[in-house]
């Protein structure tokens, strides 16, 4: 009896051994289960605190530090190099908006006014409205922006209206008098309760009130400037830089063919005077562009892309300058 009750009680401690290992092991995977949560709980939690941090590092010690002394340490530290330089201080605002929050650039159909400071340019020398003029000049985009170079001293931002003032300057010279469109585009727009994207609308009643009040204008041209790159924008030709010509033809009307013809006259012009002066003729039409540009006001209605955001006025200004004799060697 004494010895059945030994082997009852091995049995029922080893039964009890192997159950205790069975609800340890298993009692252990639940932990580790748990303590790998708990890790990656704190991971995470560190990983957000360290981007709150820097965020507020950002915000807090922004304040201290100036534009041009955080541009400086960049340029110093020898980060970035560019061909231009002039230009390097774009260059790392570039590199910073396309590498950190990223950012997809607008085509010209799609221009913004907001995302830019849109300054109104005023007529400098009013007195430069000519009586029976032949020339329309205007802006769709008053507030398109070149680089500062000469003009930084008088707090004058360069536009394609001001490009606008110096081809009025240059035709008059010439013996083609020429009138600038110098009422604000975004007066009428509001006006009319139209947002940006209307802007070809709205300089387009212009155009029809300067030839109501102007009959012998037969020619009108909307300058813009591009968004592209310094190197694809400039030209060299004998020591001078030149920012470079876009010709831009809208499709969508039946007549545009004239227009057509008409740029590829004075195209062939320009590059005769500046080799390389122009970018060509782009055709634009379809869904998603404007495809008209004004363009079906008159057979003799151009658009221009003069340089782009990088190019100094001065450079404007030497390509005004040819672009103003071609003119003068096409219409006489």
């Amino acid at each position: 009896m004494l010895i059945k009750q030994k082997k009852c009680l091995k049995t029922t401690f080893f039964c009890g051994l192997l159950l205790y290992n069975e609800t340890g092991d298993t009692m252990a995977k639940r932990f580790k289960g748990k303590r790998k949560k708990a890790v990656r709980f704190h991971v995470y939690f560190i990983c957000f605190f360290v981007i709150l941090s820097f965020a507020f590092f950002l915000s807090y010690f922004s304040s201290f530090f100036s534009k041009e002394s955080v541009l400086t340490f960049m340029l110093n530290t020898n980060l970035f190099s560019s061909k231009h330089q002039e230009h390097q201080e774009q260059d790392i605002f570039d590199f910073l908006l396309d590498y950190t929050i990223g950012r997809q650039e607008l085509t010209e159909d799609e221009y913004d006014g907001s995302l830019s400071p849109q300054e109104y340019t005023p007529d400098p020398t009013p007195e430069e409205n000519k009586e029976n003029p032949v020339i329309y000049l205007y802006n769709s985009h008053q507030g398109e922006e070149y680089t500062g170079d000469t003009l930084d001293s008088h707090d004058v931002v360069p536009t394609v209206m001001l490009a606008n003032y110096r081809l009025r300057e240059e035709l008059n010279l010439l013996g083609l008098n020429t009138i600038v469109e110098t009422n604000p585009i975004t007066e009428v727009l509001t006006a009319n309760g139209w947002n940006y994207a209307s802007s070809y609308a709205a300089s387009k009643l212009l155009m029809q009130d300067a030839l109501e009040k102007n009959s012998t204008l037969e020619y009108f041209f909307d300058i813009h400037r591009d968004s592209i790159s310094y190197e694809s924008s400039v030209t060299t030709y004998e020591g001078k830089t030149y920012a470079k010509i876009l010709f831009v033809i809208g499709t969508d009307h039946e007549n545009y063919e004239q227009n057509l013809t008409f740029a590829e006259k004075l195209n062939t012009i320009l590059n005769q005077k500046v080799p390389n002066l122009t970018r060509g003729i782009i055709k634009k039409g379809g869904d998603g562009v404007n495809g008209i540009y004004n363009q079906d006001f008159s057979p003799n209605t151009l658009l221009f892309e003069i340089g782009g955001t990088y190019n100094k006025i001065s450079e404007v200004t030497n390509t005004v300058h040819v672009l103003a004799e071609s003119l003068k060697e096409l219409i006489g």
